[in-house]
């Protein structure tokens, strides 16, 4: 296991608590003042996923939030995976006490060792792309796992809340903030040429369309 899987596997917990379902009243209050972009990057995916018989892969699922809101129609195929085995059983926890059913699956699973002949109609990947210093490879191995879009949010450079951020994950594990240019250079360099970045308060949400010629 690398310093990075230790890293998630110790602050799945915590991480659990942002979406979780049993959140306390401390976390929810927490929630609302501090992590109300993750709140509305979380909104704006579910709705971006049409509400009919497609399948998803979610790319660091953590504690499984968007795999269970997305899960709720029952003709969506669903698969959540992610290099932390506690965040995976943190997700197959819940998914038993929601009893979810069978058309969603976790998965241990490091994206960049991802091998399948499938591919999903929607790629999802939120909070994820900053932990990494090759993000190139990151994204191409997204676009090609994809049919239709792909989801990514990217965290904004600048403010007290991403200083805050950056000295807390500082010899914890790699983080990387974007602006508006990094963002569009990455996208130029993996060839990917149509697409949306959208400021949503401290991220960038950007759209992938696979199906644009």
């Amino acid at each position: 296991m690398n310093d990075k899987e230790v890293f998630w596997d110790e602050y799945s917990s915590d991480f659990d608590s942002i979406y979780g379902i049993k959140n306390s009243l401390f976390n929810i209050i927490i929630n609302r003042l501090f992590r109300e972009t993750m709140r509305i990057r979380f909104e704006k995916t579910i709705r971006m996923i049409p509400e009919e018989e497609v399948s998803v892969l979610d790319i660091g699922c953590g504690p499984g939030h968007y795999c269970f809101a997305l899960a709720k129609n029952g003709s969506r195929k669903i698969l959540g995976i992610d290099f932390s085995e506690r965040m995976i059983e943190l997700s197959r926890k819940h998914a038993a006490e929601m009893r979810i059913g069978n058309n969603l699956e976790f998965k241990v699973q490091n994206i960049l060792d991802f091998v399948t002949q499938d591919k999903y109609d929607y790629v999802i990947m939120m909070g994820f792309i900053e932990y990494f210093e090759s993000p190139v490879i990151i994204l191409k191995k997204a676009v090609s796992l994809a049919q239709v879009s792909v989801f990514i949010s990217f965290p904004a450079k600048g403010g007290i809340l991403a200083f805050q951020r950056k000295l807390r994950y500082k010899r914890k594990c790699f983080l990387r903030f974007y602006n508006y240019d990094d963002i569009r250079n990455l996208l130029q360099e993996c060839n990917i040429k149509h697409f949306k970045i959208e400021r949503i308060r401290r991220d960038f949400f950007v759209s992938i369309n696979i199906n644009q010629k």
